[in-house]
């Protein structure tokens, strides 16, 4: 099974997240935005962590993109995408919607500026991706499993609509694991997903600040152990799509 982690913003705080995938073995994609966080990374910080993790873009001020002029919209998606290959001085080619938001329009757009792919706040997906300009994730790590992003999600999972699960996990047993807390639900989504089909992509997202807050850190620590204990097959966002 593949394993891939996606982090957004471009706080600070990922430099942590860093440490811990470093820990692991493991390298992440991380989407960041040019103006979103009060305490962001520094170009210099940036580029140190490009040289051993994937960076796409987050646009530039992290703006709900289906409500923007086609002017703006070309601003965020082309500039983000310009101002990190200028700071970098690599290609950049993974792009990630500010909140998960797009429609038609802002899709072709992305594809138009040059990325290779795009990442949605989609979870309960496990691949194969249908749409390269649409990517699922699997489970955000956040603390609270029951809220309206993630209740919407796992309805569409339900009811077998949007998400392609290959073989689907029973639905009572997802429910069941649920109440039991995030730890618990990631380590049986991770289990089934490399039983049902090793060529099952699991997708972990999330946000650094979110993790600080919500004290996750250990709990993090602990999934990226028992992922390293699996023997998942690692990879960035790009390299799913390295064809």
């Amino acid at each position: 099974m593949i394993v891939t982690t996606s982090w957004d913003d471009g706080d600070i705080l990922d430099e942590r997240l860093v440490e811990l995938l470093s820990r692991y073995g493991m390298r992440g994609t991380f989407y960041i935005s040019r103006t979103y966080r009060p305490r962001r990374l520094s170009e210099d910080r940036i580029r140190v962590l490009a040289a051993k993790h994937e960076i796409g873009a987050h646009t530039i001020n992290h703006l709900d993109l289906t409500r923007l002029s086609d002017d703006a919209r070309k601003n965020e998606i082309v500039g983000s995408k310009n101002w990190l290959e200028d700071v970098t001085g690599d290609a950049v080619t993974m792009f990630c919607y500010p909140f998960g938001l797009f429609d038609a329009e802002v899709k072709q757009m992305v594809a138009t500026a040059g990325f290779r792919a795009a990442r949605t706040t989609c979870q309960f997906g496990i691949g194969p991706y249908r749409d390269r300009f649409a990517m699922p994730t699997t489970l955000q790590v956040h603390p609270t499993l029951v809220r309206r992003a993630s209740a919407r999600d796992f309805r569409q999972y339900l009811l077998g609509r949007g998400l392609h699960w290959g073989s689907r996990l029973a639905p009572l047993r997802i429910t069941g694991a649920m109440l039991l807390g995030w730890s618990h639900f990631a380590e049986t989504l991770l289990k089934a997903a490399r039983t049902l089909d090793d060529s099952n992509i699991f997708h972990l997202w999330g946000h650094s600040w979110e993790i600080d807050a919500a004290g996750m850190w250990g709990r993090f620590d602990a999934l990226l152990n028992f992922i390293q204990q699996l023997g998942c097959r690692v990879r960035t966002n790009g390299e799913l799509w390295s064809d």
